[in-house]
């Protein structure tokens, strides 16, 4: 019955190798993990590339591991062969074992199932193939579900997941040809760095349109991507009657990242109730549209009442649905430096002082802070060099550390303040990890 359509996303098995594209430096992870029986899950916002990763996966174990590429299953849940069975998970199984009459495989299967949240009960399928041994399953999604304590409960701990973004600084710099990882190269081509730097604060990392020449095809892009996810993944799975409403907020948003906000404040601002609004915001960050971050405070309590700042999955899709760019180019900044805490697994939060000055990010490990960061684009207006540095220091002092650092546009250096250590350092080095 579906044998057709099997055959026809599996080109591996007569020999034909994938594109690769750019690697990404989440895939390390992705291959140590095959090594565990754990069922894995890539997850993360659409068009982030995830079903390249499981691709790049499949490249890895034929050619690096000698694996029968029959041995092999590769299933996009969300096509149109598949599409009216949806509601029916005894299909999954329907349509596994057509792909074992087809191929006979002998040892392991590996089976990849991209975009596998299609299938609304696809976890009850999973976990019966899973148990029965022999079988491996990657699995690829783009709502944070697959994150939560239902699905890992439900699965018995059996899952590892693994959070995929747009493209990394790191990762974007390789698609044009630089290696940010190399310290020497870094400082040797720092001029090129700035460039692809500036392209991808205005553009953004999604995969597909890092390579798109022109602005206004990349921003047409981009908006089409934001309003995919609103209207065909959020709207229908949440049950919102009134998608205009939802993209209204999306854009309020994007057009003010790394600020503060209050569900009072948005309520009154776009005309939706406390109880949408953080209804709205809830189906933002499942879908990893938009992120929260909250008040650093030892009381959860007090944690949930403060003010939160908004940041987006990438500052191309937020400039793209914004009013402006030019004035927020501070503020795309701060967002990049919060993807790259993220990205790297940081407990992070913003800080408040005892006497309210703001520092962008704490880094919190064994309860307590460990890292402050201040992003400014420009440092050497001295109103700015003071707000910026009044506020670190205080912030380092009442935590008992004696050192911090700024993220800038371009300046750098090492200041003392206050008896602490100030390191500056542009973006491009900081978001490239030198």
């Amino acid at each position: 019955m579906f044998e057709q359509a099997v055959v026809d996303q599996n080109p591996h098995w007569t020999g034909q190798p994938y594109h690769e594209g750019v690697r990404r430096d989440i895939l390390g992870k992705v291959l140590e993990f095959l090594e565990l029986p754990h069922i894995l899950s890539l997850v993360g916002v659409r068009r982030a590339g995830k079903s390249t990763i499981a691709r790049q996966t499949i490249n890895h174990l034929i050619r690096d591991k000698g694996v029968n590429p029959r041995n092999i299953l590769f299933l996009n849940l969300e096509t149109p062969q598949f599409s009216r069975f949806r509601n029916d998970v005894a299909s999954l199984e329907r349509i596994y074992e057509d792909y074992l009459k087809l191929v006979s495989p002998e040892g392991l299967v590996y089976c990849f199932l991209d975009e596998v949240h299609f299938f609304p009960e696809w976890q009850v399928f999973v976990k019966d193939r899973y148990e029965r041994k022999g079988i491996k399953f990657i699995v690829t999604g783009s709502n944070s579900r697959l994150l939560s304590s239902e699905f890992i409960t439900l699965l018995s701990g059996r899952t590892l997941p693994i959070e995929v973004f747009p493209f990394s600084f790191t990762e974007f710099a390789r698609a044009r040809g630089l290696d940010a990882n190399d310290r020497l190269t870094m400082f040797r081509e720092r001029h090129r760095f700035r460039g692809v730097f500036d392209d991808y604060l205005r553009g953004g990392g999604f995969p597909e349109t890092a390579f798109i020449e022109g602005e206004a095809a990349r921003k047409e892009v981009l908006v089409m991507y934001a309003r995919n996810v609103l209207c065909q993944d959020i709207a229908p799975r949440f049950g919102v009657k009134k998608a205009q409403e939802l993209e209204n907020l999306f854009f309020y948003l994007t057009s003010n990242v790394a600020s503060l906000y209050t569900y009072n404040r948005l309520s009154a601002l776009v005309g939706l109730n406390d109880k949408t609004v953080k209804e709205y915001l809830s189906y933002f960050a499942d879908a990893y549209l938009l992120f929260t971050l909250d008040a650093y405070d030892f009381s959860v309590k007090e944690q949930i009442k403060s003010p939160k700042k908004v940041y987006a999955i990438d500052t191309g899709m937020a400039a793209a649905t914004a009013f402006s760019f030019s004035e927020n180019v501070g503020h795309y900044l701060e967002n990049l430096v919060y993807l790259e805490l993220k990205r790297q697994g940081s407990e992070v939060y913003y800080y408040k002082t005892v006497n309210g000055l703001e520092v962008d990010f704490v880094c919190r490990e064994g309860g307590k802070p460990s890292r402050f960061i201040q992003v400014a684009r420009d440092m050497t207006g001295e109103k700015a060099r003071s707000r910026e540095l009044k506020a670190l220091v205080k912030a380092l002092d009442e935590a008992g550390l004696t050192a911090g650092t700024v993220v800038t546009y371009e300046d750098e250096g090492e200041i003392s303040e206050g008896g602490k250590t100030i390191t500056m350092i542009p973006a491009y080095r900081f978001l490239g990890g030198t």
